[in-house]
C-alpha cells in the first residue's frame, strides 16, 4: 500500500487460521548492534530493552531501523505498564504465514506471557526504502488508530533488521476468504449471477466506510482497500487491515486540504485509482473511494474487474477504458440483474475518473443503498454460521520446490505455469486446466498457420534457448522457473521485468537477473561449456537467514537446459 511497505504490496492481512507448527523465525533475537551506511545504532537498540519512564529516545535517528526503534520505543513508554505488550521476539511464537508482500510477511503468532493469539507483520526495513520521517509517522499513525472498524495495533519493536508489528488476529479470515467459501457453498453456476446478496454487501461496505471516514478525517489514506484486507471477527465485526501502511496526508498541523497529496505508486492494480497509476497530479483520500467501488464489484461478482489480466494490462485498461461497472465482469446479458439501481449508483459514483467528482466516505454513508444494511448478527448468520461446513482453503501452502514455466499466451502475455499440481482448491484446478486447454488450442492453430519451411538464416535469427532460473520465493521455498529466450524477439530486460511483474522475483533483483541472463546468453553464443551461473541477489536474505550460495539463500542460479 505504501512506499514504506509496512505491509508489502498487497501483501498480508491480520486474518487468521490454525497453524501446525512453530516457525523458525520465532527464534529471532534482537542483536546488540546494527551497522548501516548511516552508522551504528547499538545505543538505540539497547534502549528498546531498557525502557524506563522516558517518552523519547535521543540516539541518532538517520536510518529506517533506528527510526522504527525510536518511534516504537517512544510509543511503548507512553503506555501504562498493565497495557504494554511484550517487545521481545522471544515472547512470541510465530506460526503460520498468512500473507506475503514485497517487503513484509504476516504470521499468526502466540503471545506467551499474555496467552493470546495475535497477528505479527514482519517488515524488512532494509528493503522498504522509506524516509525516517515517514516511517516515524507510520508507526505513530498505527498506534493512534482507535476505531471499531480498524484492526487494533498492540505494539511494535525491532528484531534484527525487521520491524515487528503486533496486531489483533481476527479468526474468521478476510472477505476474500468468505467469497471463496460462498462460491463453494452455492456452486459456480449460481455464483455466476452474484456471490453476496445486497444486504450483506451493504452491511460490510457500511462498516468499511466508517473505518475510511475515520482514516480520512484523521488525515490518512489506506491505499489498498480490497476484499483481502477486510477482515471478519466471529461476532460479525468488520475491520480494515493493513492500516500500518496507510500514509499521512496531513501535516502535523492537521491541514486536511486537497493540496496535501501523495506521489507514491502504491496499491494493488485491480483496485488502484487512475490518478495513482498516472502519478501526474498526485492523489489524496479520494483514491480510497475508487478502491471501495472496486470492492463493491468484488463482493457482488467474486472478483475485481480485469482480474484475469497481468498488472501492466490492468493499468492500461483502467486508464484507457470507461470506469468499470458490474457488467465489466459479466459474460452474458442480465447476468447481474439481481442487483438494484441504488447499488449500481453507489458503484458509479465511486468510480468517477475525476477524483473531485467522487463522494467522500461521509457522503457515501448517506446513500440510500445503506438503508439495506443490518447489524453484526446478520453477518454472523449469513457469512459465518451458514458457511461453517465449508472448509477453509489455505492460500499460502505449497510444495518445498515448485517447478514451472514462464511462457507467453496467444495474446503475448506472460504467465507462470506449474509443472506439477500445487495445493489449491478444485475451482483453481479446473480454471488451470481450462487455461491449459486454450493455450494448447492456440498453439495448434498457430502451428497450422505457420509456413511449412523456414530458411536457414531465419532459423538462426530465431534461435531459442531453453533456460531455468532457480530462486527462493517469499516463503523461502525454491522455485524452478523455466522459460524460452528467442534471440530475435526477446530481451533480457523484458524477461526480467516479466519475472518481477509475475512476482516471481523481487523488484530489487531485476537488474542483477537481467545482467546474469545476458552473461549466460553470451556464453551460449560463444559455444562455451559453461551452462550455469550462480549470483548474489540484491534483495538479500531474511532476518533469520545467513547468505549461502550452496543452498541459494540470498543467491539465485540460472542455467541452460538441454
Amino acid at each position: 500500500m505504501s512506499s514504506t511497505n509496512l505491509a508489502g504490496g498487497g501483501g498480508g492481512t491480520a486474518s487468521g487460521g490454525g497453524a501446525d507448527g512453530s516457525n523458525p523465525r520465532a527464534q529471532n533475537t534482537i542483536t546488540s548492534e546494527y551497522s548501516t551506511t548511516a552508522g551504528t545504532y547499538s545505543d538505540t537498540m539497547s534502549s528498546i530493552n531498557t525502557l524506563g519512564s522516558t517518552s523519547t529516545l535521543h540516539a541518532p535517528v538517520s536510518s529506517p531501523i533506528a527510526a522504527a526503534a525510536a518511534a516504537s520505543a517512544a510509543l511503548v513508554a507512553q503506555l501504562n505498564p498493565a497495557d504494554r505488550w511484550p517487545t521481545e521476539p522471544s515472547a512470541y511464537k510465530l506460526d503460520e504465514s498468512i500473507g506475503v508482500g514485497a517487503t513484509a510477511t504476516v504470521f499468526t503468532a502466540f503471545c506467551l506471557p499474555r496467552n493470546e493469539k495475535v497477528a505479527i507483520k514482519c517488515i524488512n526495513l532494509e528493503k522498504c526504502q522509506t524516509s525516517v520521517d515517514e516511517l516515524s509517522h507510520e508507526i505513530q499513525a498505527m498506534s493512534q488508530c482507535n476505531h471499531p472498524n480498524v484492526v487494533s495495533y498492540y505494539t511494535s519493536f525491532i528484531a534484527q533488521e525487521e520491524l515487528w508489528v503486533v496486531m489483533r488476529l481476527l479468526n474468521c479470515g478476510s472477505m476474500l476468504d468468505i467469497l471463496k467459501r460462498k462460491v463453494k457453498a452455492i456452486g459456480k453456476e449460481q455464483a455466476q449471477f452474484g456471490v453476496l446478496d445486497e444486504v450483506s454487501i451493504a452491511t460490510v461496505l457500511r462498516e468499511v466506510l466508517k473505518g475510511l471516514e475515520y482514516f480520512h478525517l484523521n488525515g490518512q489514506i489506506h491505499r489498498d482497500i480490497k476484499a483481502g484486507n477486510i477482515l471478519l471477527a466471529d461476532d460479525g465485526t468488520i475491520q480494515i487491515a493493513d492500516f500500518g501502511v496507510s500514509g499521512w496526508l496531513a501535516s502535523s498541523g492537521g491541514d486536511l486540504s486537497r493540496q496535501k497529496v501523495r506521489h507514491t505508486f502504491v496499491g494493488t492494480p485491480c483496485w488502484m485509482a487512475p490518478e495513482v497509476m498516472e502519478q501526474v497530479q498526485g492523489y489524496d483520500f479520494k483514491a480510497d473511494i475508487w478502491s471501495l467501488g472496486i470492492l463493491a464489484i468484488e463482493l457482488a461478482t467474486g472478483t475485481a474487474p480485469y482480474h484475469k489480466y497481468p498488472p501492466m494490462k490492468v493499468l492500461m485498461l483502467t486508464l484507457q477504458n470507461d470506469p468499470p461497472t458490474l457488467e465489466t465482469n459479466a459474460e452474458r446479458k442480465d447476468q447481474y440483474k439481481a442487483y438494484g439501481k441504488s447499488f449500481k449508483t453507489l458503484i458509479r459514483d465511486c468510480l468517477q475518473k475525476d477524483p473531485a467528482k467522487r463522494p467522500t466516505a461521509s457522503e457515501l454513508l448517506k446513500y440510500s443503498f445503506f438503508k439495506k444494511a443490518k447489524d453484526k448478527k446478520y453477518l454472523v448468520h449469513t457469512l459465518i454460521e451458514n458457511l461453517a461446513s465449508v472448509p477453509v482453503v489455505s492460500h499460502h501452502s505449497s510444495k518445498k520446490v515448485a517447478s514451472g514455466k514462464l511462457r507467453k499466451d496467444a495474446h503475448g502475455n506472460w504467465e507462470f505455469e506449474y509443472d506439477s499440481p500445487q495445493e489449491s482448491d478444485s475451482d483453481e484446478d479446473e480454471e488451470r486446466e481450462k487455461k491449459k486447454e486454450k493455450k494448447e488450442q492456440a498453439a495448434a492453430a498457430a502451428a497450422a498457420a505457420a509456413p511449412a519451411q523456414a530458411t536457414e538464416a531465419g532459423n538462426q535469427s530465431s534461435e531459442t534457448l531453453n533456460m531455468v532460473l532457480r530462486v527462493r520465493n517469499q516463503q523461502r521455498e525454491l522455485n524452478d522457473i523455466k522459460f524460452d529466450y528467442t534471440k530475435s524477439s526477446d530481451t533480457v530486460e523484458g524477461i526480467a521485468h516479466e519475472l518481477v511483474t509475475a512476482e516471481l522475483i523481487d523488484c530489487h533483483d531485476l537488474v542483477i537477473v537481467a545482467a546474469n541472463l545476458q552473461k549466460l546468453i553470451d556464453y551460449a553464443g560463444s559455444k562455451s561449456d559453461r551452462r550455469s551461473i550462480t549470483f548474489a541477489l540484491n534483495s538479500g536474505v531474511h532476518a533469520n537467514e545467513v547468505p549461502d550460495e550452496r543452498t541459494l539463500t540470498g543467491f539465485a542460479q540460472i542455467s541452460l537446459l538441454d
